[in-house]
């Protein structure tokens, strides 16, 4: 299985321009023969908080890697913004009126999206986007996908029970330069305890005040990076064998020893201590 990361330097809020981009990318990848193709969070715009102007064109965005998928007929995986829906809204008023998605597309069709679940309220994105609910996963190649957007990878609870079926996990991100060494760590350390490989995939360059770095990286169950790691724009690609996760978790039965029931009561105590 050959995946395919687009560590990309993504022009501020400038959609057209990003389009533009992103099929150099599927045209370097279909000359490589990659069969899953990766972008970082919020493909198309960066990480803006301008929800009016991004979430408004989500329908653009969401066709557009649809049509992506179908014309180079690569697994592909992509960060947009999306209103929620109004049925929602009306069940619940004090919602934001936006999600932060992470989109699967494949042949044309989107067969997976996932709302963040945590937004970052350190940068304010809490202020603006509505933290998903649910955990999302999807088959391909008789391997079972996961997939989670930046700040999640903080929250280790998650990751496990993705982890029950998951045997490859996405993060997508726009994680800064500033923090860039615990975003190393935390992939790693995500495919070392839940025997996944992890599939890391930043952003490059400058964008609203912030700088990236890249750091794109897949990591394998034992925690080996597959990738070597880069800072500028560029394709980086890596060779998996998911049959490795299926043996690794046979002969080293980790979650076998798991007492999920003893954490669950020990959180329980110490929530009323």
């Amino acid at each position: 299985m050959r995946i395919g990361m687009a560590q990309m330097d993504i022009s501020w809020e400038n959609i057209e321009d990003n389009k533009k981009k992103v099929e150099q990318f599927f045209k370097k990848a279909e000359e490589n023969q990659v069969d899953c193709l990766v972008f970082p969070e919020m493909t198309l715009t960066g990480f803006s908080m301008n929800v009016e102007e991004t979430g408004e064109k989500s329908e653009n965005q969401k066709h557009f890697f649809e049509e992506m998928s179908k014309k180079y007929k690569i697994f592909t995986v992509f960060g947009y913004t999306e209103p929620v829906p109004e049925e929602r809204l009306k069940e619940h008023p004090n919602w934001n009126h936006y999600y932060n998605r992470l989109g699967i597309a494949e042949n044309g069709e989107l067969k997976l999206n996932y709302a963040k679940i945590h937004p970052f309220s350190y940068g304010f994105e809490g202020e603006y986007y509505q933290g998903g609910r649910k955990l999302k996963s999807v088959e391909w190649k008789g391997t079972t996908l996961g997939a989670f957007v930046c700040y999640d990878l903080r929250f280790p609870e998650i990751f496990q029970i993705s982890s029950e079926k998951s045997e490859i996990i996405f993060v997508i991100a726009n994680w800064p330069k500033s923090r860039i060494d615990q975003w190393d760590t935390l992939l790693k350390a995500r495919a070392i305890e839940n025997q996944v490989f992890m599939v890391g995939v930043n952003r490059t360059g400058e964008g609203d005040g912030l700088h990236y770095n890249g750091h794109s990286a897949i990591y394998s169950p034992n925690g080996e990076a597959v990738t070597t790691i880069r800072e500028e724009e560029c394709l980086l690609i890596g060779d998996i064998n998911p049959e490795e996760i299926k043996e690794m978790r046979k002969t080293f039965p980790m979650k076998n020893d798991r007492r999920e029931e003893l954490y669950i009561k020990m959180w329980e105590n110490a929530s009323h201590q």
